[in-house]
C-alpha cells in the first residue's frame, strides 16, 4: 500500500465547454438568482429569504444594477450561485469572471474562485446582518459597530441597492470577528446537481467542487483515536483503490455535506433527490422510537437508549430477535425513529430467519433512524433516498462499547432538543471511535419539539486558559439571539462565536448566563456550570 496521498476529484464529469446543456444550466440558475430579486439587507434575515424556484425569473429586475459574469465552467456557476442568490443577481456567461456592481470587480479563476465566492458570501451576510440588526432596533450586533466599520449610518447602508452595498463592503479590508461560516457543499460540476440548488441558496452554503481519496478502517481508526487523545496529525495513508469510503478534502464550516460519489469521513452524505426534500423540521413534543434488537449481546444499548430518554416525553417499543418480516414492517408503522442493534453485511442486516435489506421495504414511514451495526451506510443512503428525513450510520466494524457511549449521547442530545447533526456531533466528539459515524440525509432534523436555534457550547483548554465555543443547529442563518459575553448582554448572531481566552475565575463568573448542553473533555454536560466546575477542578489537579 503507497504512503502517498493521491487525490483524485469525485465528479464524474466536467463541464467547462460551452455547449447547449451548459447555457441551459446558466439560465436556469439565473432565474433562481433572480426569483426573489430584492437584495436587501433584510434577505439576511430567514423570514424574508424565500427558496429559489427554477424557470421563475423576477421581471421587475433591473438589469446592470448588479450582475455576475462568469466563463462557461459549471463549478464556477454553482460556487458563485448562493451569493448571486442573496443579492438577487442574475448570472451571465461570458469569456472572463468579474462582478459589474456599476465597477468592474474581477474574480478569480477556478479554483480560487471557490475560495473568494465562499469568503464573499461569509463578508456580505455577516455586514448585512449588522446593518439590519442596527437600523431595525438600533442594535450592535456581537461587539460589531457597523456605522462605525462602513463609515456612514446604518440607516443609510440599509437603504442602498445590493450592487452599491457589494461596492461599500468590498473595500472593506478586515472585519474584526467573522464567526466560522455554517456550511459547506461539496457538488460535483454537472447539470444534474442543479436539483441541489434551491435547498443550498436558501442555507447560503458556501459551495465548492469535491475532492477526495480512498480511506480504510485501520486508517480511520487511528485518525479518531489520534483525534480523540489530542494528539498532532499523521499523514494518512490513503488511494485503495475501490474503496467506498473517502476522505475529503474540506474547507472551514460549521456542517460538511458531501453529494459526491462515496461516503465520506467527517462529513454529512445527501443525495440530489434528499435535498430537494429537505423543509422546514417537525414541532412535534413526544417521539415514538422503535428498538430493534436482534443480537442478545448488545442489549447494552437498549438500555443506553432508554436510559437516556427516561426524562423526556418518548414512548419507546423494543422488537426483540426479529424476522424478517417484522422487521421490514417497522419502517411501516409511523415511528418517528428505528433503532437498529445488531449484525450488517452486504447482504442486509441479520434477523432470525435471513437477511433483510432496506431494498426489500415495501413501505417507508419512518422519518429518521440509527443503524448502529457494522458498516450499514449503504443500507443507510438507501432508507433516505426512499423517503427518509435523515438518519445514523456506521463506516466500519462497531465496538460494542463505543456503539453504546455513542447511542447514549446521542440519544440525550436528541431528547433535550438538539437536531440531528448537532447531537451526532456532539456524540462523536466523546467518542475515541467518533469516526466511524456518518450522517445521511438531513441534519437539522428534530424530535421532541426541538429547536433548531438551541444552542450547545463546548468549553476549549488552551494557552493557559479557556475558550467557549457557541453553536447552533439551524441551516436557515441570520437570526439574532440574545447572548452573554464577559463583558455582559449583548446581541449575538445564531451564526455562533467562541469567547476570547478566559481564566477560571471569568468563566465561573458568566457561566450561569448560558442556557445549554456544554461538552468538556470528553463528557457532555446538562449545563455550563456543570462543565465549568469540571474544568476547575482539573485545574486545580493539574496544579
Amino acid at each position: 500500500m503507497s504512503g502517498e496521498a493521491c487525490e483524485w476529484s469525485t465528479s464524474p464529469a466536467y463541464y467547462h465547454a460551452a455547449g447547449p446543456r451548459v447555457e441551459g444550466v446558466f439560465r436556469r440558475v439565473s432565474d433562481m438568482c433572480t426569483y426573489d430579486p430584492s437584495g436587501s439587507p433584510l434577505k439576511s434575515d430567514p423570514v424574508f429569504r424565500r427558496r429559489p424556484l427554477a424557470g421563475k425569473a423576477n421581471s421587475t429586475y433591473r438589469a446592470g444594477e448588479l450582475s455576475f459574469h462568469l466563463p462557461p465552467d459549471l463549478g464556477a456557476l454553482y460556487a458563485v450561485s448562493p451569493l448571486a442568490y442573496y443579492l438577487g443577481a442574475p448570472v451571465v456567461m461570458d469569456d472572463e469572471a468579474y462582478v459589474d456592481a456599476g465597477d468592474w470587480i474581477a474574480i478569480p479563476d477556478i479554483p480560487e474562485l471557490e475560495a473568494w465566492a465562499g469568503e464573499t458570501l461569509r463578508r456580505t451576510f455577516y455586514l448585512d446582518c449588522a446593518v439590519r440588526c442596527a437600523a431595525v432596533s438600533g442594535g450592535v450586533l456581537n461587539g460589531l459597530d457597523a456605522g462605525e466599520l462602513l463609515g456612514l449610518p446604518a440607516n443609510e447602508v440599509f437603504r442602498m441597492g445590493p450592487g452599491e452595498r457589494f461596492r461599500l463592503y468590498s473595500s472593506i479590508p478586515v472585519i474584526p470577528g467573522l464567526p466560522r461560516w455554517h456550511m459547506a457543499a461539496y457538488l460535483d460540476p454537472i447539470p444534474e446537481s442543479v436539483e441541489a440548488l434551491p435547498f443550498l441558496m436558501r442555507s447560503l452554503a458556501a459551495i465548492y467542487t469535491p475532492r477526495a481519496t480512498p480511506v480504510g478502517e485501520r486508517e480511520v481508526v487511528s485518525m479518531s483515536i489520534r483525534e480523540f487523545l489530542g494528539k498532532p496529525e499523521e499523514p494518512v495513508k490513503t488511494g485503495l483503490a475501490g474503496r467506498s469510503i473517502v476522505l475529503p478534502s474540506l474547507r472551514e464550516a460549521g456542517s460538511q455535506i458531501w453529494f459526491s460519489d462515496g461516503f465520506p469521513v467527517d462529513a454529512s452524505k445527501m443525495s440530489l433527490s434528499a435535498a430537494s426534500r429537505i423543509r422546514p423540521g417537525r414541532k412535534n413534543k413526544s417521539a415514538s422510537i422503535g428498538i430493534i434488537c436482534n443480537e442478545e449481546a448488545m442489549s447494552g444499548e437498549v438500555d443506553a437508549i432508554v436510559g437516556a430518554l427516561e426524562d423526556t416525553p418518548a414512548s419507546v417499543e423494543i422488537l426483540w430477535d426479529t424476522v424478517v418480516g417484522g422487521f421490514l414492517n417497522a419502517f411501516a408503522r409511523g415511528f418517528d425513529i428505528v433503532q437498529v442493534i445488531g449484525h450488517c453485511d452486504e447482504k442486509g442486516f441479520k434477523c432470525r430467519d435471513g437477511f433483510a435489506s432496506v431494498n426489500d421495504i415495501r413501505e417507508n414511514r419512518t422519518p429518521m433512524f440509527f443503524f448502529n451495526s457494522c458498516a450499514s451506510y449503504r443500507e443507510a443512503a438507501m432508507l433516505v433516498d426512499r423517503g427518509s428525513s435523515c438518519g445514523v450510520a456506521t463506516l466500519f466494524r462497531v465496538l460494542e462499547e463505543a456503539a453504546v457511549d455513542v447511542c447514549r449521547d446521542f440519544y440525550r442530545m436528541l431528547g433535550a432538543g438538539y437536531t440531528a447533526a448537532v447531537a451526532l456531533d456532539a456524540a462523536r466528539e466523546c467518542s475515541a471511535l467518533g469516526k466511524e459515524y456518518l450522517l445521511v440525509g438531513d441534519g437539522s432534523f428534530t424530535c421532541f419539539g426541538g429547536e433548531p436555534l438551541k444552542p450547545f457550547y463546548r468549553i476549549n483548554r488552551r494557552d493557559g486558559g479557556y475558550s467557549l465555543n457557541c453553536t447552533m443547529g439551524n441551516s436557515d442563518k441570520g437570526h439574532v439571539v440574545s447572548s452573554w459575553s464577559p463583558m455582559g448582554r449583548m446581541m449575538a448572531s445564531d451564526m455562533g462565536f467562541e469567547t476570547g481566552l478566559m481564566q477560571e475565575e471569568q468563566l465561573a463568573a458568566i457561566s450561569g448566563k448560558f442556557k445549554g448542553y456544554c461538552r468538556y473533555g470528553h463528557r457532555i454536560y446538562d449545563s455550563v456550570g456543570d462543565a465549568v466546575r469540571m474544568a476547575t477542578e482539573d485545574g486545580r489537579r493539574r496544579r
